[in-house]
């Protein structure tokens, strides 16, 4: 277990974050992740030459903030780098009385520990440094972890490449709309023009690279919101309930799906959580996002919310929706021509 963290640890300094003297790394964890923290803090030192700072959270609210200075004499901070520990764990929120009560949907703490929280749509985010967001997970949650260490020994770096090549072949596709098909699933979208893939390696306007996570083989893409169209069958995750259902769509909106108490109060909280955000693939892994959309997907950059396109879909609410990780991808671009992306799960690019 032990070297469980310390390889992960040195992932993110190393892999993602890629780390150079004279960063001076800033992380925020929640108190659970603290001992993890500091292991990450004295992996950068000997990298970094340069104070760590930890910003202790409770509950999102900074309650502390601790300095891990490396042996002198320190080198002065030429740069920057900015990590956020996300534990994943539902047990907290998920516990005793919670599943049992109705969750409001004005309550947006509860909601958002439950993981139905859509990404805030923040306007002119240019962030300028390396940026990280590490899951961590419960100790007990072995597959989550098996699934981080696989990653770690197949080699971060070569991994990017990989998932770079396939964001600038999905982007210099035009492609304009997505196929999915398997067992209860004859699904498709359109994809806006002119918007980006999003995930694989981030690029500064100094040209300096990093890895936002560790999910960074994962491409995301916008949906039009009023495009899809058809059935598919997914695992989904309801106020800390998992199970299958169905989802038929026509001209955007979902219009029936496997009733069940919590996932009809879910989609009752606005209409546009009825509707597709976005889509993230990788190999064995497709996740329908019904409701909010990522504004890091638009092409151009909005400067107010009046300039957001008609197609994004604004609901402040989201429901991952797992398809089988045997579907089969197909896409046609904006010239009529179709073509496979991936067979039984696996992208063929």
């Amino acid at each position: 277990m032990e070297k469980r963290y310390k390889d992960y640890a040195n992932a993110i300094v190393n892999d993602m974050l890629s780390l150079r003297l004279g960063d001076a790394l800033s992380i925020n964890t929640e108190e659970v992740d603290f001992e993890f923290a500091k292991l990450i803090a004295n992996t950068a030192l000997p990298v970094t030459d340069v104070t760590v700072k930890i910003v202790v959270l409770n509950g999102g609210k900074p309650v502390q903030v601790l300095d891990f200075d490396p042996a002198p004499p320190a080198h002065m901070p030429t740069g920057y780098a900015m990590l956020r520990l996300s534990h994943e764990s539902l047990k907290e929120a998920v516990s005793g009385h919670v599943l049992d009560m109705v969750i409001d949907s004005n309550d947006l703490i509860t909601v958002q520990k439950l993981g139905h929280l859509a990404e805030p749509i923040v306007l002119n985010r240019r962030i300028a440094v390396p940026w990280c967001v590490a899951k961590v997970f419960d100790d007990d949650d072995l597959g989550s972890w098996k699934a981080i260490e696989q990653r770690i020994e197949l080699g971060i770096q070569t991994q990017s490449l990989s998932a770079r090549y396939r964001k600038e072949n999905f982007e210099n596709s035009d492609i304009s709309e997505m196929i999915f098909l398997g067992e209860g699933t004859d699904f498709s979208v359109k994809v806006p023009q002119g918007s980006l893939f999003v995930g694989g390696t981030q690029v500064l306007s100094s040209g300096r690279e990093f890895l936002s996570g560790i999910d960074f083989d994962k491409l995301s893409f916008l949906v039009d919101r009023g495009s899809a169209t058809g059935t598919f069958r997914a695992c989904v995750t309801v106020f800390g309930k998992t199970f299958m259902a169905d989802f038929t769509f026509k001209d955007g909106l979902l219009v029936d799906w496997t009733h069940n108490v919590d996932l009809d109060r879910l989609l009752d909280f606005d209409e546009n959580l009825r509707r597709v955000g976005y889509i993230s693939m990788r190999d064995h892994e497709i996740i329908v996002f019904l409701g909010g959309a990522l504004v890091d997907a638009l092409g151009d950059a909005p400067e107010s919310e009046e300039d957001i396109p008609d197609y994004f879909n604004t609901s402040l609410y989201s429901l991952a929706c797992h398809l089988s990780y045997v579907v089969d991808v197909n896409c046609v671009s904006g010239n009529g021509i179709a073509r496979e992306l991936a067979k039984e799960g696996v992208f063929l690019e």
